[in-house]
């Protein structure tokens, strides 16, 4: 699989439903590692909140595309806010909001091509460091952003929409 050959675009909110599907490959990956009866959010959440954060200004999303037409991956990024004041943004750093990959392109660079995308984009609109929240116990996920130079800051911390405990990394950009 040549990640060279794939195609990168920009998201709009009519690709919610192709980038909920990459995302939901993602999430049922989960049940690996997550408690027996883990349970992903309904899909029908997943699509409004990817239209919703589509629709608003500071929110970049690029997917890559391969020659059929089919979806490899997805990265975005939009400002970082106060995890229990979500509408109070923190200056000067963005959020990766998501990064997922389908499964058949686990392991050719993909992963890593649209995580410097989303870097790079996070420089370009001026941010000075980024932060992603990912879920504990994603071991393969951890490491990968532990490999692109991130690091973890704070404890865990349970998310009850995804019924998950999270992490948050950093990295300055």
């Amino acid at each position: 699989m040549d990640v060279a050959a794939l195609d990168i675009r920009m998201a709009v909110p009519d690709d919610a439903l192709e980038l909920a599907g990459t995302t939901r490959l993602g999430f049922e990956s989960y049940r690996e590692w997550a408690t027996p009866g883990w349970q992903p959010p309904p899909r029908a959440l997943e699509i409004r909140s990817i239209r919703e954060r589509l629709r608003v200004a500071s929110t970049w999303c690029a997917m890559a595309i391969e020659p059929s037409g089919e979806q490899a991956g997805h990265v975005g990024i939009t400002h970082a806010a106060e995890r229990e004041r979500p509408h109070a943004r923190l200056h000067g750093r963005a959020h990766l909001w998501m990064l997922f990959v389908r499964p058949p392109w686990w392991g050719t660079g993909l992963a890593v091509r649209l995580h410097r995308l989303a870097l790079e984009e996070a420089a370009r609109q001026g941010y000075d460091s980024i932060r992603l929240y990912t879920p504990s116990g994603a071991a393969r996920a951890r490491a990968f952003y532990v490999r692109e130079g991130w690091e973890q800051h704070g404890r865990a911390f349970g998310e009850p929409l995804l019924g998950l405990d999270l992490v948050e990394y950093r990295r300055a950009l």
